[in-house]
């Protein structure tokens, strides 16, 4: 395996003196702006941040520059701004997209809530994950087991809010990174940890426009090193859905395939990338690209591509996007291409004093 630098514009989104700035979520706008939402924490703790109701901030960012500059905003057609009455509902472990037919959709699952500890037999009782609050002893940290799915018809004026909840599972977690296949159907990418310590894979999917959902199990069986969990899509052809996903024990990708758009899949194999979690992106020219965190020396964020829509991946021209990481807790990328080709990956780095900020990088693959 060999390694590349291509050219870089590194470009820090948002960073807060004294605040866990990490995970940023990427959105394209329908007017060509690029939007950004990044968690803001007082408490450096992974758990509080996938909390809406324990994290302190959401910070929605915007940019017209194709990723030069970014600017708060609280433009209500910014996804991430919509006003739905609910802040769970916009920005915990959510998807928000505006779909074919004209209707709003956001959907996703709050995978920690917030619960005081006189709960915590009630919590137990039903199965869920129960953490401390890491500074707070009269709180919680509490498995979720509901999905929830709302609609707007009439550009986020009203909205229809639909909720399921899923007993047994001692937390249903989210992984932001869902997408849409040509004939309209979502996908998006969840995992379930149940009360022995066991996970499995899952789709949280709608074929109608989010009218309708199903949580669909990816393949009965896990390798032996490890069940996956956070994954990422791509549709390399029509119907036909790549998925890169993180395991519990190592830090390679495991891959697995659907050829009938997301229903059933293959059973994983482990690939040759080590870093994790992934980002997948079909490029204009047909390639696919894997982006991901890099959590050994020198630690940062690497991408690499396949020529023949995921079958193999070039690992003799791996792209070092940035290798000065302080610490392990770095990446979570998302790309997307621009207008001149180039690619935009932002992603969150934690430096040597232990800041973290949420960051972005133009280059060329």
């Amino acid at each position: 395996m060999s390694s590349k630098k291509p050219r870089l514009e590194h470009t820090v989104i948002y960073q807060r003196d004294g605040y866990y700035c990490s995970f940023p979520q990427l959105d394209n706008l329908p007017d060509g702006r690029l939007a950004v939402v990044v968690p803001v924490s007082s408490v450096r703790d992974h758990t509080v941040v996938w909390s809406s109701e324990a994290c302190d901030e959401w910070v929605v960012l915007v940019s017209a520059d194709q990723g030069t500059t970014w600017q708060e905003t609280d433009d209500p057609a910014v996804p991430y701004n919509w006003p739905t009455g609910l802040p769970r509902a916009r920005k915990s472990g959510c998807s928000a997209a505006v779909m074919p037919d004209g209707s709003y959709v956001i959907t996703g699952a709050e995978s920690w809530q917030l619960w005081s500890s006189g709960r915590r037999e009630e919590a137990e009782g039903q199965g869920r994950a129960v953490r401390a609050h890491p500074v707070d002893a009269g709180a919680i940290l509490v498995g979720g087991q509901e999905m929830f799915s709302q609609r707007s018809t009439d550009g986020g004026r009203t909205w229809e809010r639909r909720e399921w909840v899923f007993p047994g599972f001692g937390c249903l977690n989210v992984f932001p990174q869902g997408t849409y296949l040509k004939d309209g159907t979502f996908l998006f990418p969840m995992y379930g940890t149940y009360p022995g310590g066991d996970s499995q894979s899952y789709v949280w999917r709608s074929a109608d426009y989010g009218r309708t959902w199903r949580l669909m199990p990816m393949g009965g069986s896990a390798p032996p090193d490890g069940a996956p969990n956070e994954t990422a899509f791509v549709e390399v052809s029509p119907g036909r859905i790549l998925a890169l996903s993180r395991t519990e024990s190592n830090d390679y990708l495991y891959q697995s395939w659907s050829d009938d758009s997301g229903r059933t899949w293959s059973h994983p194999f482990r690939t040759g990338i080590w870093g994790v979690p992934a980002n997948l992106l079909k490029l204009r020219d047909g390639r696919v690209l894997c982006t991901y965190g890099y959590r050994r020396d020198p630690m940062g964020v690497r991408a690499v591509a396949s020529n023949d829509g995921g079958e193999t991946w070039d690992l003799d021209n791996v792209y070092i996007l940035r290798d000065d990481g302080g610490t392990r807790d770095l990446g979570y990328p998302a790309s997307t291409q621009l207008p001149d080709g180039r690619i935009l990956t932002v992603y969150y780095m934690s430096g040597p004093d232990g800041v973290t900020y949420a960051a972005a990088t133009r280059w060329e693959a």
